[in-house]
């Protein structure tokens, strides 16, 4: 009797392991079969922002690698409402091209950041982490999140102080070609957040700047690793005239220093 029980606990324990690791085991979702044996010619990633921005993958082991990350994708129901920062266009030949927008930096419960028109899958950060950022052959500015964002919070707040006192503020960042490929969407809604605290300022989005009494944008002049410069404009209706700030930030002590000024900085 006790050796029977002792053959049953074995069978209990290593019934359960096999469930453990059947469990941890992400099943292929099957969508991405096509990829399968390096049938893919290329695939192209290209920025939604910046249209001069692309790369293309053409080495079968790295297209390998993008395959490997996407047949562990999952597949949902509902898509992020963000949108999307890149366009994978996966070529299984000349004229059958898969195209797929991606969302970079999401958490698993925002929503798919991987989707086409009929299908939504949450990928892993890997693509974004082993596979974009390593093949950019332009790196991000450095503390660029910081620099680049808290800038125009500063001229913002100058303006609304001044010029601007209750007026309602669009800001339109899409003119800056510049930074345009730096731009992610997880960023823009936490920079959005920090619009909201500010009065009747909104990120323009898909409004249309006639709804505005002003509209932000911004040239950036230069970004090195000890200074970023930019010209903030804020233009208002027909008959106003614009208002120019100026940004002139430096990287010293071990920090940034941010600094918007009205008036034109020496050696700008």
């Amino acid at each position: 009797m006790k050796k029977n029980k002792k053959y049953l606990i074995i069978i209990i324990c290593f019934t359960a392991m096999i469930a453990l690791n059947g469990c941890s085991l992400k099943k292929d979702n099957g969508a991405f079969s096509f990829m399968k044996d390096t049938n893919v010619m290329k695939i192209t990633i290209q920025s939604t922002r910046d249209q001069s921005y692309k790369f293309t993958v053409t080495d079968k082991d790295v297209i390998n690698d993008i395959y490997k990350i996407l047949l562990k994708a999952k597949k949902v129901e509902e898509k992020s409402t963000l949108s999307p920062d890149y366009i994978f266009e996966i070529y299984e030949g000349p004229e059958n091209i898969h195209k797929f927008n991606y969302i970079t930096g999401l958490d698993k419960a925002e929503g798919a950041n991987f989707y086409d028109g009929n299908n939504n899958y949450i990928v892993s950060k890997r693509l974004d982490n082993d596979i974009i950022k390593n093949f950019w052959n332009i790196r991000k500015p450095l503390d660029f999140e910081k620099v680049y964002y808290n800038s125009i919070l500063k001229g913002l707040d100058q303006y609304l102080d001044n010029e601007g006192k209750g007026l309602k503020v669009a800001v339109n960042l899409d003119k800056d070609l510049e930074m345009a490929k730096f731009v992610l969407s997880t960023d823009l809604l936490k920079f959005e957040k920090n619009l909201s605290k500010l009065n009747n300022v909104t990120l323009i989005g898909d409004k249309k700047e006639e709804e505005f009494d002003a509209v932000m944008s911004l040239k950036t002049e230069g970004y090195t690793s000890t200074k970023y410069k930019g010209i903030i404009t804020f233009s208002g209706k027909a008959g106003s005239n614009d208002q120019i700030y100026y940004i002139n930030d430096v990287y010293e002590n071990g920090g940034w220093s941010i600094s918007v000024t009205k008036e034109k900085p020496e050696n700008f």
